[in-house]
């Protein structure tokens, strides 16, 4: 038992059987609440359920369970013919379930590919349990309309945004780099246009179908993001980034995958979510959320004592030591645009108060103006592709 994948046992202290007993597991990062997945597993105890339920869960009338898939925090069960569960041994968040018991959001979901939820059991608020309409896992979905059925689904949650939230999005970066002291800091503005969305937390690797359609099953944040940072919506893309992280992590890196991939998205999705400015790494963009997705696949790692998870994650860290030297020279040519404007300034109050020939003001002020239009070319020119 004390090899469960669930369990925390880089930074877990005591044992499973306290923690299950307790309902509580104490890391040196914090507390978490578990779920003990193992009573689901009698058909008997889903009819002796009512306390912290919601939906049609008292109705389910469950007479079979199986257990279909164990994936490190995620349990899939089937409960008898007609529905499929996800259950929680650690619950994160309640992202998943408020999809459906927010009536406005499971009506703008409600022709896209997105399967809701119709019942669930919450552990101080977050999803222990998510019960759907019966699905069939599948490795048969094409990436790019796994993209663009998610940007479909963005898009039409689009009404429910809330504004650009940077200050607590690099809050969430400094509260990963404080945990794991990486060589790495890294804050990004982002544009009025990076707005936060409700969550949906696709994952290439949890992809049913049903009655013979695709459908999306949405999951809530890992772990290490509940443990640091707690649950806060993040930007559309942010979302499609760190799917394109899990894609990565199961079958290489391919750039021409990741292209398909933001193409896709971005053919689907508002305009501004994908528009050179909300895509520049100057300004954040995909690589600010590379870099954010990685840092959890790092504290992930860290967690549940994944060596091979720690390396990679290292390896790539070092990647960014690189691009952001890169960045730190794009900054010095930005402020040559600052040395353009006052020297523009300069040359006007020169010639206001009689120490420039007017001539002579105005030949500093065209090459201030020059400087200054040269190193804004420059900047954005030389701004990191996205890819």
């Amino acid at each position: 038992m004390e090899e469960a994948s669930w369990w925390p046992r880089g930074l877990a202290r005591g044992s499973i059987q306290d923690a299950l007993s307790n309902q509580e597991i104490i890391t040196k990062w914090g507390t978490l609440d578990c779920f003990d997945v193992t009573k689901t597993l009698e058909a008997s105890w889903w009819n002796e359920q009512n306390s912290d339920c919601w939906g049609s869960f008292s109705e389910l009338n469950v007479q079979s369970v199986q257990q279909i898939r164990q994936h490190g925090n995620l349990t899939l069960l089937q409960l008898n013919e007609a529905y499929s569960a996800l259950v929680y041994s650690i619950p994160t968040s309640d992202s998943t379930s408020m999809l459906a018991r927010k009536s406005a959001w499971a009506k703008a979901l409600d022709s896209s590919s997105v399967l809701l939820p119709i019942a669930g059991m919450t552990i101080n608020g977050n999803d222990a349990i998510v019960v759907f309409p019966h699905f069939e896992l599948t490795h048969d979905a094409d990436m790019k309309w796994i993209s663009t059925e998610l940007g479909k689904a963005q898009s039409s949650l689009e009404e429910f945004s809330t504004p650009n939230d940077q200050n607590r999005w690099n809050q969430r970066l400094k509260s990963v780099e404080d945990a794991l002291r990486p060589n790495t800091l890294w804050r990004a503005p982002h544009t009025k246009h990076t707005v936060g969305l409700p969550a949906l937390r696709i994952h290439p690797s949890w992809i049913g179908t049903r009655d013979g359609k695709t459908v999306l099953i949405p999951t809530n944040q890992r772990v290490s993001e509940h443990l640091l940072c707690g649950d806060e919506r993040l930007p559309a893309l942010a979302e499609l980034i760190q799917m394109e992280g899990r894609w990565v992590e199961h079958n290489g890196y391919v750039r021409d995958d990741i292209e398909a991939m933001l193409e896709a998205w971005s053919s689907v999705t508002p305009s501004s979510w994908s528009s050179k400015k909300a895509l520049s790494t100057v300004l954040g963009g995909a690589w600010i959320w590379r870099y954010y997705d990685v840092l959890f696949s790092y504290a992930e790692a860290v967690l549940y004592d994944d060596k091979n998870g720690l390396e990679s994650s290292k390896a790539w860290l070092k990647d960014v030591t690189r691009l952001q030297a890169h960045l730190g020279v794009l900054r010095v040519w930005k402020s040559g645009v600052w040395v353009g404007l006052t020297t523009m300034i300069v040359a006007y109050y020169g010639w206001q108060i009689d120490s420039m020939t007017p001539s002579f003001a105005i030949g500093v002020a065209l090459a201030g103006a020059l400087l200054s239009f040269a190193s804004n070319k420059m900047y954005w020119w030389k701004d990191p592709s996205p890819i």
